[in-house]
């Protein structure tokens, strides 16, 4: 019995205590002055490594069963999903601690600073160089901006964009959002929870990573 609740405390820590930094640290953007820009390929490679976790829930069903066979099975087909969705390294950035509005102002001087040339459709650009799509979380305070290059220069092209881009966010400041405070609140949280049951189950715990590791 102790020793099924010392792993379920240390499987609850190693699901919730990634999601939980993960807040945090959105927290932490949130609560700086000025937005914060990185690529879709950095931000989709971050979302993967908090969710990865995940993985490992159905390990000791699995064992219980002596359904060992299907741990590669699953991971062959986690690998497939990671590489079939990760963008390319010229798709596009996100932009965290920024809305949607302020976002759009910062690409239009960034797009005139750069002297390209096109027109707003809704929540695109469309220019002769390519397109720009523009979609929202305002939960999370980010906007992701889809890059599609109508051009053999796309890695050129974003490069350009990509430091034009950075020197306009420089000049925004602003105070910390209440996004921000909120994220850091649901990140103490939840880091919470799994070192509460760890603290009721201790002994449990110390005695299943002995038997695991001696």
């Amino acid at each position: 019995m102790g020793g099924s609740i010392a792993i379920d405390s240390l499987l609850v820590v190693g699901l919730v205590a990634p999601i939980a930094v993960y807040f945090l640290m959105l927290g932490l953007v949130n609560s700086h002055s000025r937005p914060c820009l990185v690529s879709s390929r950095s931000d989709f490679v971050s979302l993967t490594i908090v969710m990865a976790p995940l993985l490992i829930a159905p390990m000791p069903a699995l064992a219980n069963r002596s359904l060992w066979w299907l741990l590669p099975l699953e991971l062959v087909l986690a690998a497939w999903g990671f590489f079939s969705m990760l963008p390319g390294r010229s798709d596009g950035w996100v932009i965290y601690n920024i809305s949607a509005r302020r976002c759009r102002a910062a690409i239009d001087a960034a797009l005139r600073d750069l002297g390209w040339v096109g027109r707003w459709k809704g929540d695109a650009w469309q220019g002769d160089c390519g397109e720009l799509t523009l979609s929202s979380i305002p939960l999370l305070r980010n906007v992701t901006i889809h890059a599609d290059w109508q051009t053999s220069r796309s890695a050129d092209r974003l490069g350009e964009l990509d430091r034009a881009l950075q020197r306009r966010l420089m000049r925004i400041e602003q105070l910390p959002s209440t996004a921000g405070a909120c994220l850091l609140v649901l990140g103490v949280a939840l880091l919470a929870m799994p070192i509460w049951m760890m603290g009721r189950h201790i002994q449990d715990v110390v005695e299943a990573v002995v038997h695991l590791f001696g």
